[in-house]
């Protein structure tokens, strides 16, 4: 994100991404042509004069035209990805919330990192406290000092890891704040520290076979042919890497962002029922209390106006060709798992790709059905809210109030939306999941009947 941000419109950018779109668009035709061979191979019979296309064909009980298929749909991914994030101003809105959740939020973390003195210090607290409660709940374990020892170490370093005490807590929170969720509470941007730190340290490799190529006919007596497949495995593993790192950087960024909205209204929603609470039993409301009410309506109406207009202008779009792309690869790859005769380590490898795939697909989409649901959780308090704010001093927060409510109530919701296909919220994914089984009983049944017309043939 820092090269979008520090190279957008310079010659090297434009050259850059422009090459990346070019290879897409060559091996999207490499992928049609392939598909036409496999349609047609007696009038097509590339197999005998292409590389690529013989090895396809040689292995083309797995390599079928629908595998062909998933090729494309991964191209298209790739090219959506490009298009969404190297396409897009810096400057726009959408962008600059991103860069604010991922990038600028780890850049205060370097800055507020504490001395590592008071690190160890904060370690020893933890351990002494720890072993203590340790021997307080399991007292007949805490006999075997060496494993209680590597027990309670163990969680010691887990929860300093997860706990920040490698930060100045107060320099992070108070100083080193973001720019776009200055009030954003410090549990949510450790969640977002963290899941960074997790990406860079789970690395996905693309691992790409290619020694059964150098062994066709076709390569064994020319050079020019084996170059030709050096250069095309490299511009593939680039291509490869690229789609990766797009994927990543779209589920990186709606699950950052999503952690951040979803902890500052778990928040908001948590201080709101506090003061309801406070109410009920008969306490007055003081200046403080109207304060943070204020507060809570200006944090939600800010917080709503990024997720609409942001959804308006960039993510609307991309959700949905991303959803249009991302269900016919599952399902595809289903169809091949479950149809075809392939060997143990061949469908081993779809079903890590369809769980990937499918785990990294919905996890960020539940986040942000989630956070549409917190935005909305508020309407369950404003009616009592109401009955409480029943001064004179209080009329204007109190408008203000009915007027939330109103908008919560009858207003647009506010949710990301997959373009014309309905908005993100649990129903609308529960919906979502109903059609996706629909499609893939009727992606089997074609498929079937394909195989059945093919082994009838033979």
């Amino acid at each position: 994100m820092k090269h979008i941000v520090n190279d957008y419109d310079s010659g090297r950018y434009r050259l850059l991404h422009g090459f990346d779109i070019l290879l897409f668009i060559y091996f999207s035709l490499r992928l049609f042509m392939l598909l036409i061979m496999y349609l047609d191979p007696e009038q097509y019979p590339f197999y005998q004069y292409d590389y690529v296309a013989g090895f396809f064909w040689q292995h083309r009980q797995i390599m079928n035209k629908f595998f062909i298929i998933i090729c494309l749909f991964f191209v298209m991914l790739g090219t959506i990805g490009i298009r969404t994030f190297f396409y897009q101003s810096p400057d726009k809105l959408s962008f600059q919330v991103l860069y604010d959740c991922i990038v600028f939020n780890m850049d205060q973390y370097w800055k507020s990192l504490d001395t590592e003195e008071n690190i160890q210090i904060k370690k020893s607290r933890r351990l002494n406290h720890y072993r203590q409660q340790f021997e307080r709940d399991h007292h007949f374990l805490s006999m075997i000092n060496p494993l209680a020892d590597r027990l309670v170490l163990l969680k010691v370093w887990l929860d300093s890891w997860l706990q920040m005490d490698r930060i100045d807590r107060k320099l992070f929170e108070q100083h080193n704040r973001m720019r776009l969720f200055p009030h954003s509470p410090i549990k949510g941007r450790n969640q977002v520290l963290l899941f960074i730190f997790l990406i860079f340290i789970i690395g996905i490799t693309a691992v790409i076979i290619v020694s059964q190529m150098f062994s066709t006919v076709l390569l064994q007596n020319s050079i020019i042919l084996r170059l030709c497949l050096i250069i095309e495995t490299t511009l593939v593993f680039y291509a490869i890497t690229t789609i990766i790192q797009c994927a990543i950087l779209l589920a990186c960024s709606i699950i950052a962002t999503s952690l951040i909205y979803n902890n500052e209204l778990a928040e908001m929603n948590e201080k709101f029922v506090k003061f309801l609470n406070k109410t009920r039993t008969g306490q007055s409301i003081t200046g403080k209390d109207l304060k943070q009410l204020r507060f809570i309506y200006e944090e939600h109406i800010r917080l709503s106006y990024y997720v609409l207009y942001n959804d308006k202008t960039t993510w609307s779009e991309a959700l949905y060709y991303y959803a249009l792309v991302s269900i016919p690869i599952n399902i595809t790859l289903m169809c091949e798992l479950i149809v075809e005769d392939i060997i143990p380590e061949t469908r081993f490898l779809f079903i890590a790709i369809i769980v990937l795939h499918g785990v990294s697909g919905s996890f960020p989409f539940l986040l942000l059905a989630n956070m549409s649901r917190n935005f909305h959780a508020i309407n369950d308090y404003l009616p009592s809210l109401q009955l409480r704010l029943n001064r004179f001093t209080h009329l204007r927060l109190k408008l203000k109030y009915d007027d939330l409510y109103e908008r919560l109530i009858w207003g647009k919701k506010i949710v990301h939306t997959f373009g014309t296909l309905g908005d993100l919220t649990f129903r609308g994914l529960f919906e979502a999941l109903l059609g996706y089984f629909v499609a893939f009983f009727l992606i089997l049944g074609f498929y079937m009947n394909e195989q059945n017309q093919s082994r009838g043939s033979e």
